[in-house]
Parts: C-alpha cells; structure tokens; sequence
C-alpha cells in the first residue's frame, strides 16, 4: 500500500467562506522569511543562555561539590539545554529559507499555474489543551494522484480554529498547482469552511 504524501514547505491550505473567482493567488499564502531583527534578538538571547550556561558549569568543576558525577551530570544536562535552544533557532532559520523559496519559485510560475478539482482523502489535526486548532493536514485526492497541503496560523497572535471549521473527509477542493512541477514545488488546495456551508450545498 502507497504510503499517504506529505506536505511539504510551501504547499498550503487556505479555508474560504466562498469560492472566490477562478484565479490563482498572485502570490502564496504563507509565512515570509524571519525578519532582521528578530534574528538578531534571537541570536542575542541565545549568545545570553550560552554565556549563563558556561558561568553555571565553571564553579562544578572549580569548587567542591558531591563528587565528580554530580558535576559531570548537571554539566551535561546544562549543555544539552543550550544546544537544544541552538538547534531550533538553526531549524528556524533553515525552514524560513525554505519558505522564501516557495514564495519565490510561485511568482516565477505565473501562467503556468493549473487548477485541479479534488476531494479531500484524509486529515491530520494538531490541537493544543483547550481544543483549539493551531495546525492540520489535508490530503486530496485529485486527477493525477495525491496531494498534501497544511493550513497554520498566520503568526503566533493569530486565533485558533475551532474544530468545527476543519474540513472533513469528502470535502470538495479546488487546487492550484504549478505545471508539471516536481511533488515539493509549493501548490494552494482552497477549501470551504464547513461551519459555514453545507457540504451538500457546495459546488467548486
């Protein structure tokens, strides 16, 4: 059995209360690149946790403590704490490139743009405590094979979903894809939002 695809950086779901004209987005419906200055900060703080890192390890070595396991166990444990916070800002850094990628490979595929009528295969959904929806993954089945988008929250301010608005299994798509692109290049799959059309009601 052929495992289900998955999206990729630049492939996007977008929910609309209608369908608007029959045109593709001039530009992709995502994140831009990590701005200046909050690189910057970022680097700053985490410069800050390695220098506060560094201070906390250099008295277990240099003053008495239990024995040598406890400094060599509070220092790795210490260590790890300020990598861990290196490799996400590199992961930042890396994924924001690759979202300044996809906006650039969609603007340089305008008239070669194609839509694709689909029907929604299967869903992930991430929620946090309260229920809310902060991420989700369609998969559509469409003429030509699987596709994989994933709607997220415009910033980190930006509300959840409610459960209620994530489109269902057999929810009808309209996709806008780059033609004959590789299975990676960035597409746009619109979907209704179900808690405010009727499925039965819906025609693309």
């Amino acid at each position: 059995m052929t495992p289900p695809p998955s999206a990729s950086v630049g492939q996007v779901v977008v929910l609309v209360e209608r369908w608007p004209d029959p045109a593709p987005p001039a530009e992709l419906p995502l994140r831009g690149a990590m701005r200046p200055g909050t690189r910057v900060v970022l680097v700053v703080l985490l410069v800050l946790a390695s220098v506060v890192g560094a201070g906390a390890i250099v008295p277990l070595w240099i003053t008495p403590t239990p024995g040598v396991w406890f400094s060599l166990l509070f220092t790795v444990v210490t260590a790890v704490l300020v990598v861990v916070l290196w490799v996400g800002y590199i992961g930042s850094v890396v994924h924001s490139a690759e979202r300044v990628r996809a906006h650039a490979r969609w603007r340089g595929a305008a008239g070669r743009i194609e839509r694709l009528d689909g029907t929604v295969l299967a869903r992930t959904v991430s929620t946090i405590e309260d229920g809310g929806v902060d991420r989700f993954e369609l998969v559509v089945g469409a003429a030509g094979g699987a596709l994989a988008a994933t709607w997220e929250r415009a910033t980190a301010r930006a509300p959840m979903l409610l459960q209620t608005q994530v489109p269902g299994v057999g929810a009808r798509a309209r996709i806008w894809r780059i033609q004959d692109a590789d299975a990676d290049a960035p597409l746009v799959i619109e979907v209704r939002d179900p808690s405010v059309v009727s499925p039965a009601a819906d025609p693309v």
